[in-house]
């Protein structure tokens, strides 16, 4: 069977297994209820991101089971993600398996043998990438539309390296285009849920590690550099105000922009995306230069991120006031 003619059938199988979906989640009541931290007002399915998953699966069983390790730790969190979707678990159940899904991330591309002075660091480093991905899944098209950006960017990077086979990136990004049909809307008809935001956040992690260690930069990192720097700016201004930082809050950008100037989820969504896109096409024009001009190039970009990050919130300070007083 032709490359083109698999993807065709697993696009029609994930419309098919979308609109399966639905009928189950109404069925079976599952969706997601506004509470005061949404960005949503009405009851809406969770889980679409099972499509991703899907698509993903499909990959690994037509091409006989490529990278075990790697369907492996996505198969852990894709499950334990659902299961969380349907019932909350505990925290200790959810990051138990986000630590053996990186585990066996990093089993998978042979990092173990590396020195526990560079493993441990970079355990927690993408264990950060995995829950802010999740983290920053909190409006309409904003998994879908960054991860878009994320992969297109793989997908070019590949093109001229050959790192890994091309047709898992294609299915993946499949399953964010189905998945995006049913989410890139003023109403969503379904949220990614964490099965969609954990699996593909473990997924791209395991791509930027790959990136890394095969181009031996940091740079592909910086493919999800727009994430990092909201992530990152959040935790150490919650930190700050002594905030307790693992409690559910609304202090990220995205929710800022949503909720104190009621900009469009789709305008912000795509907002994110398109920056993500813009800094991923200077770092591409960098890559394969010497390591210092990569430093040179992206260290400055991070910055100009992170001013920007803390300009923009502090522009919305008085309605912050406003909203308190």
């Amino acid at each position: 069977m032709s490359s083109i003619t698999l993807f065709v059938i697993t696009f029609l199988i994930l419309i098919f297994c979308a609109y399966l979906y639905i009928q189950l989640a109404q069925k079976f009541g599952i969706e997601d209820v506004p509470n005061h931290r949404s960005s949503h007002t009405l009851k809406t399915i969770r889980g679409g991101g099972i499509l991703f998953v899907i698509s993903i699966f499909i990959y690994f069983f037509s091409q006989s089971l490529p990278l075990p390790y790697l369907f492996t730790a996505i198969f852990l969190v894709a499950l334990i993600s659902f299961i969380d979707d349907l019932k909350t678990l505990g925290t200790l159940s959810r990051f138990g398996t986000q630590i053996i899904a990186v585990a066996l991330v990093f089993y998978q591309l042979n990092l173990f043998g590396n020195s526990i002075f560079i493993i441990i660091p970079l355990l927690i480093f993408c264990l950060g990438i995995v829950n802010i991905y999740n983290f920053m899944d909190g409006i309409n098209g904003i998994t879908g539309f960054y991860s878009l950006s994320v992969l297109l960017t793989v997908l070019y990077l590949n093109y001229s390296t050959n790192i890994i086979d091309y047709q898992i990136l294609v299915f993946g990004i499949l399953g964010i285009v189905v998945f995006g049909f049913f989410n890139f809307r003023k109403k969503a008809i379904f949220f990614a849920g964490d099965i969609g935001s954990i699996s593909i956040g473990v997924f791209v992690t395991f791509l930027l590690l790959l990136f890394s260690f095969k181009m031996n930069s940091p740079l592909p990192f910086m493919f999800v550099s727009v994430y990092l720097v909201d992530g990152g700016v959040t935790i150490i201004s919650r930190l700050l105000k002594k905030e307790n930082i693992l409690k559910p809050h609304k202090s990220h950008l995205y929710q800022n922009l949503v909720h104190l100037k009621s900009v469009k989820h789709l305008t912000v969504a795509g907002g994110y995306a398109i920056v993500q896109l813009l800094v991923n096409i200077i770092v591409l024009m960098v890559i394969h230069e010497n390591l210092s001009l990569q430093l040179l190039t992206t260290i400055p970009l991070v910055l100009v991120l992170i001013v920007l990050h803390i300009f923009i919130n502090r522009k919305m300070k008085p309605n912050l006031i406003k909203q308190s007083s």
